[in-house]
């Protein structure tokens, strides 16, 4: 509760990072580095829409359990396709879905074409 208002008083930028490698370098800073946490509730809450064709997302959850959370309903509801989310980086079962679409991520089976912004 005081890391932010302290680097406000002292004109102090602040990074923050939550989950994923960072392999492009997106938590390197030279100014305060807030660690956020992944393991809690927030921003985790999610909606399986169109008999799992769409699914609408909270940042806070791992790209890889957004993934299983459409396999599940696909056996929980037998559906006839089972849906996964576009990107596919390799670090998908690390990232957030936050940091998967600010990042554009896509992945070796997507490249450009399926990426965050398609």
């Amino acid at each position: 509760k005081k890391v932010l208002p302290t680097a406000r008083k002292h004109r102090v930028p602040v990074t923050s990072r939550a989950a994923g490698p960072s392999l492009s370098g997106q938590a390197v800073t030279d100014s305060v580095l807030l660690k956020l946490s992944h393991s809690g509730r927030n921003f985790r809450r999610y909606e399986i829409l169109d008999q799992g064709k769409r699914i609408t997302v909270e940042p806070g959850l791992i790209g890889g359990e957004v993934n299983r959370l459409l396999q599940n309903y696909h056996k929980k509801h037998g559906t006839q396709m089972q849906y996964k989310i576009g990107p596919d980086p390799s670090s998908i079962d690390s990232c957030m879905l936050g940091g998967i679409i600010s990042n554009n991520s896509s992945g070796m089976c997507c490249g450009v074409k399926q990426n965050t912004y398609h």
